[in-house]
């Protein structure tokens, strides 16, 4: 096997830690669309609705910004590993364990904008608050909430900002 054929073919590997944090986060994800539904049952018996009051969906996008303004400045925010004499699989798992942490936090943060939808949907009679939540919260969820690779080291650097590994991506990070 040639060098291009070997480097092709290897496979990352995913940490037991990561792929529970996104199986959790799937689950987590496809509760947004499985509500939406359910309250399609509830709320647009007779269709969808006329549009609602400008206030509304108003409200439902200013909590869009304000979720993303906190995810942004203070979600990924977290004190530096400290220097010990620790093996490093125990510094991985504290890393992961506090990536989960912060995982939730920013979880409960972006689906605020759904809840919130939903009892305005109420107040307006109007299943479009429930369409604009879930289309506000979908792509939050996935840009702040997935434990993705963006996440992951966006996390990593403020654990390493002391200089300590965190070992979250699999590698020292570079800035």
């Amino acid at each position: 096997m040639t060098f291009w054929t070997a480097s092709l073919c290897r496979v990352p590997t995913v940490s037991p830690a990561q792929r529970s944090l996104t199986t959790t986060a799937s689950a987590l994800l496809g509760a947004i669309p499985l509500i939406t539904l359910t309250m399609w049952f509830v709320l647009a018996a007779d269709g969808i609705g006329d549009f609602p009051p400008t206030w509304a969906p108003s409200f439902v996008l200013l909590a869009a910004a304000l979720a993303y303004a906190f995810c942004e400045l203070a979600g990924f925010r977290t004190p530096p590993l400290q220097h010990s004499d620790r093996p490093p699989a125990e510094v991985e798992a504290e890393s992961w364990r506090r990536f989960t942490a912060s995982t939730f936090v920013r979880f409960a943060v972006c689906e605020a904008v759904f809840l919130i939808s939903m009892p305005l949907a109420f107040v307006v009679d109007s299943f479009w608050m429930i369409l604009i939540g879930a289309v506000l919260a979908v792509p939050l969820f996935l840009w702040e909430v997935w434990p993705g690779a963006r996440n992951q080291q966006r996390f990593a650097a403020a654990l390493e900002a002391g200089g300590i590994p965190s070992h979250l991506t699999g590698r020292v990070q570079d800035y």
